[in-house]
């Protein structure tokens, strides 16, 4: 029997490969020029204006959070429909999540159950790109700049994917992108955020390593500089070894994009009439990195079981955060979120998945459960 199809399958190229040997040739591992140099490709690759690399996607929503002034006595109306990243970088800043509800049949936010969730304690919204999705960005976009909130994107799992012509992650006032391992492009464990407003940018670069603010340092004849501590910050910064993992990987980042889009169509058009399974909703006007395929199945546990004796692998990659008894437990206010989390499996969707491979999926799919 041939191997099984897992989920995710992280692979190195052989341009990572070369740039990660030569930082370690030369010595310089921590947080350097390739940092600059990664910011710098990611900026131009994706039309990111001043881009942090840091060393998590978590650390990116945290700075993020910060950066925009949301601290204690604030609500952040967010998702639960994502990774517990999300929310717990809310606890970490101080302030509280609140959770709205989903789009029907759909993993993102509903624009109008946000406007339902806000509160003069309201400080932001947090809106996760689920399995690189866009989010609903034109109305959420609208809705806070009417009630002077700060809009975050969760763009952790959607890097590459646009709305209207504009990538994810240029919409809000920040956007936080993760290379963890299994992410499309990866640096290893890793992330970016892209701030609009310059002194929130200037606010983030000083709290990603201690508060120091590194370029304007002055060294004396001894070595060691003079900085100036006036914030806490945090050791959050990218080091050269990750960078130079992210710059190789992004050489191919292009192509390995297409090839995802291309398998989404394929799997939207060959299971759209498979019984006991729905298709979850695209939102008009995206173009999604589609990271994850997630379909709605019934007897879902049957149907792991189905495809993971042909040889298939599907899980239930994200469960709602909600239900953790660090938030409160599962929300009986949100229908449409315990509807999707008692459905919801991910099939694999990857660009090293070739066309047998992904036939091999289309047809334990369709063999039934």
């Amino acid at each position: 029997m041939p191997d099984a199809i897992a989920l995710f399958d992280p692979r190195v190229s052989d341009a990572a490969r070369a740039r990660v040997d030569a930082c370690l040739r030369s010595g310089r591992l921590s947080e350097g020029p390739l940092v600059a140099e990664f910011e710098a490709a990611l900026a131009a690759a994706f039309g990111l204006p001043r881009v942090l690399a840091l060393n998590s996607g978590t650390a990116a929503l945290h700075l993020a959070l910060l950066a925009l002034g949301v601290g204690p006595g604030d609500e952040v109306v967010t998702t639960a429909q994502t990774f517990v990243a999300t929310p717990l970088a809310v606890l970490h800043a101080g302030a509280t999540p609140v959770f709205a509800d989903l789009e029907e049949g759909g993993p993102n936010l509903d624009p109008a159950d946000v406007a339902r969730r806000l509160t003069p304690r309201t400080k932001a919204i947090l809106a996760v790109h689920y399995g690189g999705e866009p989010c609903d960005l034109g109305a959420l976009a609208e809705l806070a700049r009417s009630r002077g909130l700060a809009l975050i994107e969760d763009a952790a799992q959607a890097l590459g994917a646009t709305y209207r012509g504009r990538g994810v992650g240029t919409w809000g006032d920040a956007g936080a992108f993760s290379f963890q391992a299994i992410k499309p492009l990866t640096t290893g464990d890793g992330g970016a955020l892209v701030l609009r407003d310059p002194e929130a940018h200037r606010r983030a670069y000083r709290l990603r390593w201690f508060g120091i603010d590194r370029a304007g340092r002055v060294a004396d004849e001894l070595g060691a500089g003079h900085w100036p501590i006036t914030e806490a910050g945090h050791k959050y910064h990218m080091n050269d070894l990750a960078a130079a993992l992210g710059l190789g990987q992004l050489e191919g980042f292009a192509a390995a994009l297409a090839r995802r889009r291309s398998l989404d169509a394929l799997y939207r058009a060959e299971l759209a009439a498979v019984p006991g399974l729905r298709l979850t909703p695209r939102t008009p006007g995206a173009e999604g990195a589609c990271w994850l395929f997630t379909v709605l199945v019934e007897r879902r546990t049957d149907f792991a079981r189905a495809l993971r004796s042909r040889g298939v692998e599907a899980a239930a990659w994200h469960r709602r955060v909600d239900a953790h008894p660090l938030f409160g437990g599962a929300r009986a206010d949100l229908p449409r979120q315990a509807a999707f989390d008692a459905a919801q499996i991910a099939l694999p969707l990857r660009d090293t998945l070739d066309d047998d491979a992904a036939a091999r999926v289309l047809r334990a799919v369709k063999a039934g459960w």
